[in-house]
C-alpha cells in the first residue's frame, strides 16, 4: 500500500512539472510574437503581409498605395519590435527585388522612420506575375535592440498586374535597357497637370541606376480626335531621387496619348504614356 501511494505522488509530481513547463512555453509565444502596434496611422494604404526580419528581433509588415502591378510602386515598411511589440523608428531598411536570378530596381528607405512611423521606398517590377516568382526582401538592422542585430524578411507570393500604357522597357542598340515608369500624375484632370517618371538603366538586369541622360520633350495627342495639347512644361530630373519632373497640358477629358521623344548625344528615340479620365 506504502508503494502504491509513494508511487502516486511521483507521478502526480512530473504531471504538475510537466504542466508548468507547457504553461511557460505558452507565455513565451505570446510575449515574443505581438500583434501589430495599433497606434500607427495607416489609413488609405492597403496591407500586403506580415514577416518576421530573422535575427533582427524586428517583425514587418508592408503596405502599398495601391496593388502591385509592373513600373513604380511605393511600399511603406513599419516595424515593430518582436518581444515587446514597441515601433522600431530608428533602424536601416534596405529593399531589394529578386526575380531567380535576376533583380529590379529599388529606392532605398530613411535611416528613421517618417512622421506616421513608417519607412517609405519604392520598387520597380519589370514583368506582371500571377505566380510565385518576384520577392521583396527587406533587410532589417535594428538600432534599437542590444547588439542592433541584423535579419532578413521575404514577401513572396505576390500578384502583379501588367500596368498597361505605364511602363516602358527599350533595349537599345549595343547599350543597356532602360525602363520608364509612369508616377503622376494618378488622377489626371482638365487642365494643367504635374507630371512624373523614372528611368532606371542596366547592363545586366542586376545592377540598376537611376538614369538622368535624356533630354525630353512632350507631345500629348487626344486619341480619339488627334488633338494636340500646348502649353506642356518638358521634364527633367529633379530632387533627391531625380525623377523627371513636368506639367502636361489636358484641355479635354479622354484618353491621351503623351509622346515622349528622348535625345542625347548620338541618341534619339521616342516613347509614350497612356492617360485616361
Amino acid at each position: 500500500m506504502q508503494k502504491q501511494k509513494t508511487k502516486f505522488i511521483f507521478l502526480s509530481v512530473i504531471f504538475l512539472f510537466t504542466s508548468i513547463i507547457l504553461l511557460q512555453g505558452c507565455k513565451d509565444d505570446t510575449v515574443t510574437s505581438p500583434e501589430a502596434p495599433a497606434t500607427v496611422d495607416t489609413t488609405g494604404l492597403v496591407r500586403l503581409g506580415k514577416a518576421d526580419a530573422i535575427g533582427a528581433r524586428a517583425n514587418v509588415i508592408l503596405y502599398l498605395d495601391e496593388p502591385l502591378h509592373t513600373g513604380y510602386n511605393k511600399v511603406y515598411a513599419l516595424l515593430y519590435d518582436s518581444l515587446t511589440g514597441a515601433v522600431i523608428k530608428d533602424a536601416h531598411v534596405i529593399p531589394a527585388l529578386t526575380d531567380h536570378t535576376l533583380g529590379g530596381p529599388v529606392e532605398s528607405a530613411p535611416e528613421e522612420a517618417n512622421s506616421k512611423g513608417l519607412f517609405p521606398f519604392a520598387v520597380v517590377f519589370l514583368s506582371p506575375q500571377a505566380v510565385d516568382h518576384w520577392n521583396i526582401k527587406i533587410g532589417v538592422h535594428n538600432h534599437g535592440a542590444t547588439g542592433e542585430p541584423y535579419g532578413t524578411a521575404t514577401f513572396g507570393g505576390l500578384l502583379i498586374s501588367d500596368y498597361t500604357g505605364k511602363f516602358v522597357q527599350k533595349d537599345l542598340p549595343g547599350g543597356p535597357t532602360i525602363y520608364l515608369s509612369y508616377i503622376n500624375p494618378k488622377s489626371p484632370v482638365v487642365g494643367m497637370n504635374n507630371f512624373e517618371f523614372l528611368i532606371n538603366s542596366t547592363m545586366d538586369t542586376l545592377n540598376f541606376r537611376t538614369d538622368t541622360s535624356y533630354a525630353i520633350s512632350l507631345k500629348p495627342v487626344l486619341l480619339s480626335s488627334g488633338l494636340t495639347s500646348t502649353g506642356n512644361v518638358n521634364p527633367v530630373p529633379a530632387g533627391e531621387l531625380r525623377h523627371y519632373t513636368g506639367k502636361v497640358n489636358l484641355p479635354a477629358s479622354g484618353n491621351w496619348r503623351i509622346n515622349m521623344y528622348m535625345t542625347k548625344t548620338g541618341f534619339s528615340d521616342s516613347t509614350y504614356f497612356d492617360i485616361g479620365f
